[in-house]
């Protein structure tokens, strides 16, 4: 018997782009994913950099998306880093295609900004019944100066957060 998508539990997985992160995808799969009951939701939050904001403009707290330069040596470089880098929308499609080849449902969303501040608003603008996500493990110091997601979606987020020790899995 199929569940409907809107009575499957929701099981968000937070995934940067990382070996460490495609690890935890895979170890989601075999642990915590029930093909039958469960939703997959992949989210990405890709960060924007110094080389793609936009030139004159002051950074504001609300997210934009990436401009391209229209020069032609800039936009050589973006071509070029995209040849040898997949993009976040490429990774994410890959691992849709392998979830559709288990018969798991998904979607995947890029969050464009800081994922210590998406994250936990992802989960409270949307349904999602299980947060999953890595733990690089900085210790105590360098939270303390770097900040850690996990521990601002443990503090933010209304749903149960499931955070995976890198040594684990």
């Amino acid at each position: 018997m199929s569940v409907s998508i809107t009575d499957k539990r929701r099981v968000a997985l937070a995934y940067d782009g990382s070996d460490d992160a495609r690890k935890l995808f895979d170890w989601t799969i075999k642990n915590i994913i029930r093909p039958e009951s469960d939703h997959l939701i992949l989210l990405s939050a890709v960060q924007r950099s110094a080389s793609n904001a936009v030139p004159g403009r002051r950074r504001s707290s609300s997210p934009e998306l990436p401009m391209l330069s229209t020069t032609a040596t800039k936009m050589d470089q973006a071509m070029e880093e995209t040849e040898h880098h997949p993009t976040a929308r490429e990774r994410l499609e890959d691992m849709s295609a392998q979830l559709r080849k288990a018969k798991i449902s998904s979607e995947e969303h890029i969050l464009w900004g800081d994922a210590k501040t998406l994250l936990p608003r992802y989960t409270q603008s949307n349904k999602v019944d299980l947060l999953i996500m890595g733990s690089r493990g900085l210790g105590a110091v360098k939270s303390v100066f770097l900040g850690s997601v996990s521990d601002a979606c443990l503090k933010e987020c209304p749903c149960p957060v499931l955070v995976v020790r890198n040594t684990t899995i």
